[in-house]
């Protein structure tokens, strides 16, 4: 879209929008300080360009999706994804508008699962009474609660001690943090951080090193900081294998730091990070990835993701293999929905809905990668 207008003697400009990797934003933004630069010596021109400005912010503010709580996971709902770690080549693309993404030469023979249980199944349930949903990855547990307008994470637990005992427990932070919000839109932003501390006693530690230390400690804590910036920066179609779909694109940048603290008689906790960086080197470096997330209002979960390497080379790439459109089965009657479960299921499935929701009812079951297997 464009606007034309006479500046000062005959000269004219163009102001134009949407146009190929430059967000509306920044256009509109540009277009508004070229406008008042030349305002005071020749008001016509705002009242020139004013109407083709509008029906510019109008066209993009109803083209563009959004991502509502429609799609918001809750218990009970399985994620299947195939991932793509053999690519030859696949453009991610630029921020802006209207953009297509054709994916559909990605191929893969591997699939991974999000499981969403109830959080009453969750080993340390007892520490977030509040959590409606556990997601459960190896020793690792996250719990969830969810809301009209927000998605909340209220801590991450491991079980049974994971891989190194005395590790285990819960760890709830201080406040819950939200790590999606309702409805998103293009160049909406969101940032959050989370910290997570695993204690361990010094006894656990050889002597030769607790010796070489200028402090005896009573025990160690390490203390895993992750920050998340997210912006959602461009949106379109995406092509994938099994269907197109309609996506709003997020850039995810995560930063992960680590530190060591030691807990000192009389003084608590102290950082002793800068030591322990001298015995491990570059184990307590920032680490920072960024991956490009695509979702959809017309289906839970990811459409696709990208993730990307430190030189923005693509790593792998996670998308949905099949067709299939997942979202609340809602009768009039807001309060009654169709559930499945158990999810994922093996021998039996169990299927309940509403009375009178249909008279006769057919199912489909499907294999992890979205093939009609009855």
């Amino acid at each position: 879209f464009c606007a034309r207008a006479e500046l000062l003697n005959g000269v004219h400009t163009t102001v134009c929008w949407l146009q190929e990797g430059i967000t509306a934003a920044s256009y509109l933004y540009k277009a508004f300080l070229h406008w008042n630069k030349y305002h005071s010596m020749h008001s016509n021109v705002l009242r020139a360009v004013a109407p083709a400005f509008l029906v510019c912010c109008a066209i993009a503010a109803t083209a563009q999706p959004e991502i509502t709580s429609r799609v918001q996971p809750e218990a009970g709902d399985t994620f299947m994804y195939a991932v793509d770690t053999a690519l030859t080549s696949i453009d991610y693309g630029t921020p802006g508008l209207d953009k297509t993404w054709d994916f559909r030469t990605l191929g893969s023979a591997v699939t991974r699962s999000e499981v969403y249980r109830p959080a009453t199944s969750g080993s340390q349930y007892a520490a977030f009474p509040d959590a409606d949903a556990v997601l459960q990855s190896g020793f690792n547990e996250q719990y969830f609660a969810f809301y009209p307008d927000r998605t909340e994470l209220l801590g991450i637990a491991t079980r049974g001690g994971g891989p190194i005992p005395g590790l285990g427990g819960a760890n709830v932070f201080p406040a819950p943090v939200v790590i999606q919000r309702y409805p998103t839109r293009f160049l909406d932003d969101l940032s959050y951080s989370t910290a997570v501390r695993f204690a361990l006693s010094a006894s656990v530690l050889p002597d030769s090193l607790l010796n070489s230390l200028p402090i005896q400690p009573d025990s160690f804590r390490t203390v895993t900081t992750t920050t998340v910036d997210k912006l959602a920066d461009a949106w379109g179609i995406m092509h994938l294998p099994a269907r197109s779909w309609s996506v709003l694109r997020e850039k995810r940048v995560t930063t992960v730091s680590n530190r060591v603290e030691a807990k000192v008689p009389f003084l608590g906790w102290i950082d002793v990070t800068s030591f322990a960086a001298a015995l491990f080197g570059n184990l307590f470096a920032d680490v920072r990835t960024t991956a490009y997330a695509f979702l959809s209002d017309e289906t839970k979960g990811l459409i696709a993701q990208v993730n990307l390497d430190t030189l923005g080379n693509v790593l792998a790439v996670t998308f949905k293999p099949d067709d299939r459109v997942k979202v609340d089965a809602q009768t009039s009657d807001a309060n009654e929905r169709l559930f499945v479960f158990p999810q994922p299921a093996s021998e039996f499935v169990v299927v309940r809905h509403p009375r009178g929701l249909c008279s006769r009812c057919a199912f489909r079951v499907l294999s992890p990668d979205g093939r009609e297997m009855l």
